[in-house]
């Protein structure tokens, strides 16, 4: 009995020493792959966690199941933040916001925003309920701001996640660029004036103020 009850705390202790040798192994990735992008030497990884190499097969047997698993962490930390900006007094103000949180989140490090992408289109993919959860909590960000009249009422979420990331894709190695590509694609989801073709409003989540095609600020006859 004694022997027996000596010996089942150890799954237990073997569970949270799995737990950290995940955890471990993650923060790991995250450093090595900001400094080296998504190619870099899983060996170097594992080092850098003070893990062995078959450790970290076992957790992350490849590369794309850790490229998942970080972006799943991604996309819990951009659902916490939908969640924070729900109540914004600025609904278009925060919808832009969480745009560009998500470009951020999505461009790291080079090569997660493809994965990124491809995420987002594959049902069969990992991260389906993470993803699921993300995307829910900023579609609530996007209604608000639509009902508040900062985005055109035929506009659609899906397709203004699908700019975000292939801003991501194309400025992940030029993120300055990011912004002004976001601003772009926001002045073409805004609400006209006098209809499709006509001027954006002025309104928070409409685009640049000045300088864009067709924009209030816009040079031109």
């Amino acid at each position: 009995m004694t022997s027996d009850g000596a010996s089942r705390p150890r799954p237990r202790a073997e569970r949270s020493d799995v737990r950290r040798n995940r955890a471990r192994l993650l923060a790991a990735a995250r450093e090595v792959f900001q400094r080296e992008g998504a190619g870099a030497s899983l060996e170097a990884v594992a080092r850098r966690a003070e893990v062995g190499i078959g450790t970290l097969y076992r957790h992350f047997p490849t590369r794309q199941d850790l490229l998942e698993a970080l972006l799943a962490g991604a996309y819990d930390d951009l659902a916490a933040r939908a969640r924070e900006l729900a109540d914004s007094p600025a609904p278009g103000d925060a919808l832009l916001a969480w745009l560009r949180a998500f470009i951020a989140r999505v461009t790291a490090f080079r090569g997660l925003a493809a994965s990124a992408v491809v995420s987002l289109r594959d049902e069969r993919s990992a991260l389906l309920d993470s993803s699921r959860a993300m995307r829910a909590a900023g579609q609530r960000l996007f209604v608000r701001a639509q009902q508040a009249g900062d985005v055109a009422p035929g506009a659609d979420f899906a397709d203004v996640l699908r700019l975000a990331g292939a801003i991501a894709t194309v400025t992940e190695q030029e993120p300055a660029a990011a912004d002004r590509l976001l601003a772009l694609a926001a002045w073409g989801v805004a609400p006209r004036a006098d209809g499709p073709d006509g001027p954006a409003g002025p309104d928070a989540f409409r685009g640049p103020r000045n300088g864009a095609p067709g924009g209030p600020g816009a040079d031109g006859g």
